[in-house]
């Protein structure tokens, strides 16, 4: 027998459930059924896959078909009809081609959205892989095997660059991209799984470089080689507004939370801040360097610009001036992304490094070094993940979070060196790309392992001259103060009525008849010792009270704090209420003098005052009585509580004022 089928056979299979048939398929992407008793081709399945397929089995004694092939895609086929054609049952799939952007969809993190040179777009859900899937670009299938065309010739140009949101997810579309070498703009619609209503095409015919959603979802908007940007309603697709200005390509558009500003980048070397209502432009900020790309925090209004000068430049757009220049970087940056609190700005570069730079203090505070070339990053809404693409992976990579779950002490890290010049300073450590194999092998030595004798440990206070807080937890010392209060609220409405007393085996007398003999007690015939007591002997001196004691000799202090902070809030109030006012008041003056060195370190200032708030409340009417003998040691802890506080006070006052002058500016 011999039989014959268009293109390179690349596998084929035997049904084996008393079906004589066999599955052939070609590097073409079509499978051929042929029935074996006539020698006859039955149907072929064109387009099944979009490349070589290196697969096809039939389970065994089971009408199923599972295919598999070079488009990352694998298939499952039932025979349920007479006809013996097959439809497909279920499938996975994936990019085939490295994805070019990947972007957080909503604000649960819990799905992801991914453009790739395959010419799809595709939703991604970061637990349950059930759900990923491609967009739909419409009935591509059947339109291929009507023309006889391959479907990557029917699809988009691949997408260069896309925005969602989901605030109006269930009324309209929800995302807009713009494609390679196009001049038009597609909506699409997450909730649909599927292209959108409307083509958003350029007023002058030029090609589209930009895109983005507003905060509310309502407007789309789109930046045109020809410098200028076009605002269309995602509603009704028709174009509402133009900002005019920039002279060369938009290379990065974004709008506020409040639909007041909209930002613009472009490779005239400019970022503008335009009116959201008037179109009119507000200011033209010069860059040092040509910005490449663009992306906002709206929650504090802050803008980050990747320039060619491999540089990040944070802009703030109240004050509409530079803030923060990260350099480092040895190559192109590839793509930017801010963390969920704003703190961190996360970028990738042609050099392999991905790295976290650190906005409140201008450091970098993290970075490592893969493998492949990262081209694209997104921080999770939750600050759980690191989503990153890679240049030649057709895959997605999580990266963990370690502050989310472990205490992280983050260090200044020197973002210009590499190991080679100064031997003090280690380089960006190689980093394993994630797998789907799980956790890595005990045996195999971790990252973690490489850099703990580089761990940075931050000392307990920073100088002498700055009041320092306690490293203990805020609930700790704010219960102590309202102990009272707490005590009082979780006393029951009724006290406790304890239950009678009665032995589990009642006596009997000692006769025929069953009686029971109530007139004996197991107590009573209990033997009693006459030199024996009741009274649980305890100490007349709490630990506290002993650590006071020696402090007071040695004049030194600092154990007391030291004991304190071991203690949760109702033992601490135990302590101080256990000290004894006997022996000429000597722990409560050390007490004092205790908490007047502690305030003279200028460490865990707050957990002075609530200790001292306590310490005066219980012993009021002694030091009261006490005055003329306390005296010095009270007006010297006044002297230097007023100090402390003052210091606090002048810094507080210090802060607000600056906040609100750059504010008002």
């Amino acid at each position: 027998m011999q039989l014959a089928q268009e293109d390179r056979v690349t596998a084929l299979s035997f049904r084996t459930d008393d079906v004589p048939m066999m599955a052939t398929a070609n590097s073409e992407g079509d499978v051929a059924l042929w029935d074996l008793d006539n020698k006859r081709l039955m149907h072929v399945l064109q387009n099944a896959h979009d490349g070589v397929i290196s697969s096809v089995d039939f389970m065994v004694g089971q009408p199923l078909l599972i295919t598999s092939s070079a488009d990352n895609s694998i298939k499952e086929w039932l025979f349920d009809g007479n006809d013996g054609i097959p439809r497909l049952l279920r499938s996975r799939t994936g990019h085939f081609a490295p994805p070019q952007m990947i972007r957080y969809h909503g604000d649960d993190g819990r799905h992801l959205l991914s453009a790739g040179r395959d010419q799809t777009l595709r939703f991604f859900s970061v637990f349950r892989d059930a759900q990923n899937t491609e967009l739909s670009q419409g009935s591509l299938e059947r339109e291929s095997r009507v023309r006889h065309a391959r479907m990557s010739a029917l699809r988009f140009p691949a997408v260069t660059q896309f925005a969602s949101n989901t605030a109006m997810s269930r009324d309209w579309d929800d995302v807009v991209s713009c494609h390679q070498g196009s001049r038009d703009a597609h909506s699409w619609s997450v909730e649909r799984k599927s292209l959108g209503k409307y083509t958003l095409e350029s007023s002058d015919s030029s090609i589209v470089r930009a895109v983005a959603i507003s905060a509310c979802g309502n407007f789309g908007f789109l930046g045109l080689a020809s410098g200028v940007i076009e605002m269309a309603n995602m509603q009704s697709g028709l174009s509402r507004r133009t900002f005019v200005g920039h002279t060369k390509a938009v290379t990065g558009v974004h709008t506020d939370a409040c639909n007041l500003r909209v930002y613009s980048t472009s490779l005239d070397g400019t970022l503008r801040i335009w009116d959201f209502a008037t179109g009119n432009q507000l200011h033209c900020i010069n860059m040092p360097s040509t910005p490449s790309h663009l992306i906002v925090y709206r929650e504090s209004s802050l803008l980050a610009c990747a320039c060619d000068d491999a540089c990040i430049r944070v802009i703030d757009a109240e004050s509409t001036r530079i803030v923060r220049t990260f350099s480092g970087h040895r190559n192109r940056i590839t793509d930017l992304a801010f963390s969920n609190d704003g703190r961190w700005i996360v970028s990738s570069s042609l050099d392999c490094t991905i790295r976290t730079w650190d906005l409140p203090t201008g450091y970098m505070v993290d970075w490592f070094r893969v493998e492949s070339v990262p081209v694209s990053v997104a921080f999770s809404p939750m600050g759980d993940f690191l989503a990153t693409a890679h240049m030649d992976s057709v895959g997605i990579f999580l990266w963990a979070n370690r502050t989310q779950f472990a205490d992280i002490t983050l260090r200044q890290i020197n973002p210009h060196s590499d190991g080679s010049t100064d031997g003090s300073v280690a380089g960006a450590a190689l980093v394993a790309m994630p797998t789907t194999a799980g956790l890595v092998d005990e045996n195999e030595e971790t990252v973690e392992d490489v850099e703990m004798d580089a761990v940075y440990m931050a000392p307990e206070q920073l100088t002498d001259n700055m009041v320092t807080l306690s490293s203990q937890p805020k609930s700790k010392w704010q219960t102590l103060m309202n102990l009272a209060t707490i005590k009082k609220r979780n006393m029951p409405e009724k006290p406790a009525q304890v239950p009678e007393l009665a032995p589990f085996f009642l006596p009997t007398t000692m006769s025929v008849e069953h009686q029971f003999d109530f007139g004996t007690s197991d107590a009573a015939n209990i033997p009693t010792d006459p030199t024996s007591s009741k009274l649980i002997s305890v100490s007349s001196e709490s630990q506290l009270a002993r650590i006071l004691y020696n402090a007071h000799t040695t004049r030194v202090y600092a154990p007391v704090f030291e004991y304190l902070k071991t203690l949760n809030p109702s033992a601490i109030d135990v302590e101080i209420r256990s000290l004894p006012v006997d022996d000429q008041l000597k722990a409560l003056k050390a007490f004092v003098c205790a908490t007047t060195c502690q305030l003279k370190s200028k460490r865990d200032f707050e957990l002075a005052q609530a200790y001292l708030h306590v310490f005066i409340a219980v012993f009021t009417d002694i030091i009261k009585a006490n005055a003329r003998e306390l005296e010095p040691l009270l007006a010297e802890l006044r002297n230097e509580l007023k100090a402390q506080w003052d210091t606090v006070d002048n810094l507080i006052r210090y802060s607000a004022c600056m906040i609100e002058f750059m504010r008002t500016k």
